[in-house]
């Protein structure tokens, strides 16, 4: 940590110390008329008193080790806001983070109102530059009641975020158990033509224990204030027994980003993006893509839009060639510390040269993260999404027509930390109600992996 971040880290912690419960106690002794004072140049210090001042004298000459053994030595204190802050502090300035992070994450749990304990995390996550986890937790925190001084800073480090973004990394990996992975269909029977037909297991195939891997990483060239040109290169990968089922995405964007306020950026990049299934090259596609966001003045609100059109290259059928086009937008309401909701919405359209390829699609979905016990934050979606078809399938004598119903929920553990990133499992559950009965499907599923967020 740098000399001026521990000198800033230090005052903090002292100021911890005068102002909370503990330095009360001992102003409150102090005030006290039934307590006998010693001659003047005498003072006894008993009890919280000379707790109280043993601590401000440790964390005056930089002996953290000292004043954090002194916390330890009070079990009392172990779950009390002020005391916990504290000794996150101490930890940070030890060169303990993890430890910090676990600590302060683990309260936040306990007592999700704690905005200064929310603050704490953004400020070490800010140090570290861990650019998205601390911009998550200035605005969590600035949702709760921070107080002035530390709202504004939260606000202006914000600002210094976006300015002094240059290179971004994010990685993320799961694991799933065996999943009908492939969205095969549960019916055991269908007709085609007229004529009834028996699905025997091979169309019911499930996809195995998968393994998936999504990554990306992205250069800002600023050229000025409010002008700077982004590229990135982003990609996923899902691997399945057999490789049948086995999925690669990989996509190259850039071009010039806007800064039209500290709180509104547009963006506009061209895109080649590249998509492989089974092993084999599925699509190639090449376009444009609008992004926007924009944050209300206090930040606790926070709007994502975008737009995109792409002209397809279907490398399996030239049924599959056309264009791609593509609206979403999502609103963020940060409610507190450690909660939130988020609602969003897709809308796709897919005008392939087959029209039983074309389709127009919409998605909704809101979720909402909360705190449980055992240190653990909840975030839980239920979504919809329907899916036309413009043509008739000849088999069917029907047009397709899907709807899908689904219901996620993350769980992770917050008091395990590893490199910045916590533990998550993850539940889903669908269900697709398709007027052709071959496409028909339930589908549960769950991940196991590592998340900076939530």
């Amino acid at each position: 940590m740098r000399r001026g971040g521990q000198a800033a880290l230090s005052a903090l912690a002292a100021a911890i110390v005068l102002t909370g419960e503990v330095a009360q106690a001992r102003q409150a002794a102090d005030a006290s008329p039934a307590s006998p004072k010693p001659p003047s140049h005498v003072q006894t210090l008993t009890g919280d008193q000379a707790f109280a001042a043993a601590l401000q004298l440790f964390i005056q000459a930089g002996d953290h080790r000292q004043a954090l053994a002194l916390i330890d030595s009070r079990p009392d204190l172990a779950q009390r806001a002020d005391a916990v802050r504290l000794r996150a502090q101490l930890l940070a300035l030890l060169g303990r983070e993890p430890e910090a992070l676990a600590l302060l994450e683990a309260h936040l749990t306990r007592d999700a109102g704690d905005a200064l304990a929310r603050f704490q995390l953004a400020e070490l996550h800010f140090a570290a530059r861990r650019d998205i986890s601390a911009t998550l937790a200035y605005r969590l925190a600035l949702a709760g009641k921070l107080d002035p001084v530390r709202a504004r800073v939260a606000n202006v480090r914000l600002v210094e975020i976006q300015q002094r973004r240059r290179w971004r990394f994010w990685a993320g990996a799961s694991i799933a158990p065996d999943s009908n992975l492939n969205g095969a269909t549960s019916a055991t029977r269908v007709e085609l033509f007229g004529l009834p037909f028996e699905l025997d297991d091979n169309a019911r195939r499930r996809g195995g224990v998968s393994l998936s891997a999504q990554g990306g990483i992205e250069r800002r060239f600023r050229l000025d204030e409010r002008l700077a040109v982004r590229s990135a290169l982003v990609g996923s990968f899902t691997n399945a027994p057999g490789g049948e089922f086995d999925g690669a995405f990989l996509s190259l964007r850039a071009g010039p980003e806007w800064t039209l306020s500290p709180r509104a950026q547009v963006t506009l990049q061209g895109t080649v993006n590249g998509r492989w299934y089974g092993g084999a090259p599925y699509e190639t596609s090449a376009g444009l893509r609008v992004e926007g966001e924009l944050s209300t003045r206090d930040n606790a609100v926070r709007w994502l839009g975008g737009a995109r059109a792409e002209a397809v290259d279907g490398r399996m059928s030239d049924g599959h060639d056309g264009g791609f086009y593509g609206l979403d937008l999502a609103r963020t309401r940060y409610l507190g510390p450690t909660s939130l909701w988020r609602a969003s919405g897709v809308v796709n359209v897919r005008d392939a040269r087959s029209s039983l390829e074309s389709y127009t699609q919409v998605q909704l979905a809101a979720g909402r993260l909360y705190p449980l016990p055992f240190a653990t934050l909840a975030y839980v979606e239920p979504y919809v999404m329907r899916r036309r078809f413009d043509g008739v399938a000849a088999a069917f004598g029907v047009r397709r027509v899907d709807t899908e119903y689904g219901l996620a929920a993350r769980l992770s553990k917050r008091d395990w930390i590893w490199r910045g990133a916590y533990p998550f499992v993850s539940v889903s559950a669908t269900r697709n109600d398709s007027s052709l009965t071959l496409n028909r499907f339930t589908r549960r599923r769950v991940e196991f992996g590592l998340t900076r967020e939530f």
